[in-house]
């Protein structure tokens, strides 16, 4: 059978805190010791980019644009695939570095880059290789409508 969870799938989240979010897959597990099932690091949007019009000052369109991420480990029975894939677009490895979730500051200082990190891919939704506009970044970017 395929893995369908593989790193760099965009995923929507199902249950929990987080429900009704997307995300993009970093990594995945079989399991450890804390965690006795399977489960996927999730870099995603907590809050989706705002709508702008021409009338907004700079400033405004600038908060508005900027993405709210979260990072989380969640289990794979509470995510559902999509279709798309952003590992044309983003550099998978690069979205949460290794050791970002031991305690709040790097968690915090990781949340940020990653916010970063989607603001410009979103800004400028090109992809390098392609040299199109990326469906797949495209629906990352927008809210779910449910």
């Amino acid at each position: 059978m395929v893995k369908l969870l593989k790193p760099g799938r965009v995923v929507m989240v199902l249950n929990g805190r987080m429900a009704g979010k997307k995300g993009v897959v970093v990594s995945t597990s079989e399991g450890t010791k804390e965690r006795h099932f399977c489960y996927c690091l999730i870099a995603g949007i907590e809050r989706a980019p705002l709508h702008v019009t021409k009338r907004m000052c700079a400033t405004k369109v600038e908060k508005r644009m900027r993405p709210k991420t979260f990072i989380r480990y969640v289990n794979v029975r509470h995510l559902m695939p999509t279709r798309y894939t952003v590992s044309n677009d983003f550099d998978i490895k690069a979205l949460v570095p290794e050791g970002a979730l031991d305690n709040s500051a790097a968690r915090k200082k990781a949340r940020k880059d990653l916010a970063g990190i989607f603001y410009e891919k979103f800004m400028n939704p090109v992809n390098e290789k392609a040299g199109k506009v990326s469906k797949d970044v495209l629906f990352l970017r927008k809210k779910l409508r449910f």
